[in-house]
This record gives C-alpha cells, sequence and structure tokens, in this order.
C-alpha cells in the first residue's frame, strides 16, 4: 500500500484561500533549505552523518532488495521522512529519499509481519525486531497485522521487561511503548484507546519525578504524540473517556510550555524542536509562544541549510538527524496552523 500524499504545505495554504505570506512563507523556506541539506548528504542508500551512520554490535536487519543495507538508524530516518510527508511537506531536492523511505518501508512490512519482536518480557521471538522500531513500522504504514502481533506481546500493563533501560534511560521504556500503544490501537481499537489513555497518565507521573528535564520533555512529546494520533483521537469510546484524554493533554501541554522555557531544553535544539512540533499540534499554545519558537528553530539554521543538535557552535555531531527532526516540526505547525482556519 502506498501511503496518500497530503501535498505541499503551500498547497494546503492555497486550498484554505490563504496564501503563505511573512512567518508561514519564511518556515516554507526554511523546510526547503533543509531538505536540501539533507539530500546533498545521502546517497541514496546511507547518510553522511554520525548518528545515523552507527550500527548496533548485534542488530541483522533484512533488507527487502539485495545489496541494501538496513539498520534501525537508517529507519529511524526513514520514518522521520514518512511522517514529513504524512505532514504534508514537499519532497523538494529531497524527491529520491521521499521515494526511498515509502518504497523501503512498504517493502518490509510483509516480512515484519512474520518476523516477530526480540525485546518483549512475555514470549520474545529470537532475531526478531525492537519493540518501537516494530510498533513505529506498524503505525506509519497503518497495518492491521503488525499491530496484532504488536497486541499480542502485551503482557499486562505493558511490553517490556522492568529493567530493559536503567538509569538516566528509564523514561525510554515509556517512549517505546507509547508507540506500542498506539500499534495496538490499530488492531484493537478499545483495548488500545485504554493503553494509549494509561500512556498519558505513566507519562505524568514519570514526569513528576524525573530530574532530568530532557527526559521529562521527552515523556511529554511521546504521551503527546500518542494521544494526539489522528486516527487514535478520532475513536474515543465514549464522552467520559474523551474528557479524560483531553483533560490528559491540557496537563501535558502546560507541563510541556513549561518545559520549553527552560534552559537546558533551549539549548538542546534537537528536544527544542520535538517539543515544540509536539506543542504546536495541540491546542491553547498563545499564538506569541508559537510564533517566538518557531522563529527561534528557523534562526538556528545553518549557512548550509542544517541545523545542529545544540547551540554548541562546535557540535556538528548528528545534523542530518537534527534536521529531519526539525523539519518534521516545522512541517507540522503548518499543518496545524492551516487546519486551525
Amino acid at each position: 500500500m502506498r501511503l496518500p500524499a497530503s501535498g505541499a504545505l503551500i498547497a494546503l495554504a492555497a486550498a484554505c484561500a490563504a496564501p503563505a505570506t511573512g512567518p508561514e512563507e519564511a518556515t516554507l523556506r526554511a523546510i526547503d533549505r533543509g531538505l536540501g541539506c539533507v539530500a546533498r548528504h545521502y546517497d541514496g542508500r546511507s547518510f553522511r552523518d554520525d548518528y545515523l551512520e552507527f550500527v548496533y554490535a548485534d542488530e541483522a536487519i533484512a533488507s527487502p532488495r539485495p545489496g541494501e543495507t538496513i539498520t534501525y538508524r537508517i529507519l529511524d530516518a526513514y520514518f522521520i521522512v514518512l511522517m514529513i510527508r504524512q505532514a504534508g511537506v514537499s519532497p523538494g531536492e529531497a524527491g529520491a529519499l521521499f521515494e526511498r523511505a515509502e518504497s523501503t518501508t512498504a517493502d518490509l512490512v510483509p516480512a515484519w509481519r512474520r518476523a516477530g519482536i526480540y525485546n518483549l518480557r512475555r514470549h520474545p521471538v529470537a532475531g526478531g525486531i525492537a519493540l518501537d522500531t516494530y510498533a513505529i513500522l506498524a503505525v506509519l504504514r497503518r497495518d492491521a497485522v503488525m499491530g496484532g502481533v504488536v497486541a499480542a506481546g502485551l503482557d499486562g500493563d505493558g511490553w517490556l521487561p522492568a529493567d530493559f533501560y536503567r538509569g538516566e534511560e528509564a523514561f525510554r521504556r515509556l517512549a517505546d511503548e507509547s508507540w506500542a500503544a498506539r500499534a495496538l490501537r490499530i488492531a484493537d481499537p478499545a483495548r488500545g484507546a485504554a493503553v494509549v489513555r494509561a500512556t498519558g497518565r505513566q507519562a505524568l507521573e514519570a514526569e513528576r519525578i524525573e530530574p532530568d528535564p530532557l527526559a521529562r520533555a521527552n515523556l511529554v512529546i511521546h504521551a503527546l504524540e500518542a494521544l494526539g494520533d489522528p486516527p487514535a483521537a478520532a475513536a474515543a469510546e465514549d464522552d467520559t473517556a474523551a474528557s479524560e484524554d483531553a483533560a490528559l493533554v491540557r496537563r501535558l501541554r502546560d507541563e510541556g510550555l513549561r518545559l520549553v522555557r527552560m534552559p537546558e531544553i533551549r539549548r538542546d535544539t534537537l528536544t527544542f524542536a520535538n517539543l515544540v512540533g509536539a506543542l504546536q499540534a495541540t491546542t491553547g499554545v498563545p499564538d506569541r509562544t508559537a510564533r517566538a519558537d518557531l522563529e527561534e528553530l528557523r534562526g538556528r539554521q545553518d549557512d548550509e541549510g542544517c541545523w545542529s543538535a545544540s547551540v554548541d557552535p562546535s557540535d556538528r555531531s548528528g545534523r542530518i538527524f537534527t534536521t529531519l527532526r526539525v523539519v518534521l516540526a516545522l512541517g507540522r505547525s503548518l499543518s496545524a496552523q492551516v487546519a486551525r482556519r
């Protein structure tokens, strides 16, 4: 199945009889330059980026094409590209990357339906795929069979062993399981809705005691995105459930608005962009705050069109990955603005 294209954001704006001007035009230019920078660092198979070049010692992901290498980090990039496309962003110079992300993820689905998940606490499958990566593909391709595999792995209130992430990495368990909850909802809407809602409650509880602002921001980001998943949000079972979902989103939004002002968050461009993108998709964010944060993100774009992971001028690690995340945040913000007109 080929995912439907949303069309360029400028086309969405035109359809609403409001051509992009001023800040919107500046954001569109920033997006276009960012994708151009990414395209120049992509050779059709891999990225010139230290983060995206990393390969885990024990990973072994079979490629759907002979001679093609697929890694978890390359898939991370392809997944973000799918999200960018679903936000309505035109590929510009990155057309080849958009097509490869589309075709590779589509071709993986049939094999992954049979592959299983290796890091479950209940019935792990040796040689399977990591839970978060498996669930993300299920969500982005809206595949009910893969969603059923995720559903079968649910053990009580979660999927991962309690000690799978430890110490400073502990927040990642909820991040991974938020994607699993979204995949579950594709296969079993009612059951999945309850787990998504529980994820929102758990994020608020964990966020209250988490000492690291960056970890707290990531908890908020993943919970907001799970609760805001459009097919999920449209299928609340009853008024009580819908009311609780809305209350959770408001609490998470308010916490996100507090976090986004913290110096630790603002220095980390990657987390800042992810949080801005999650907040822009919610209602109730003051217009002045939204405009200022988007302007700040645009202002951090370098002469080549990319973004660095932090404001440290000597830190050029993960530039392509960061650029994809910033483009996604900018694209989602524009889509949200058009939708609210």
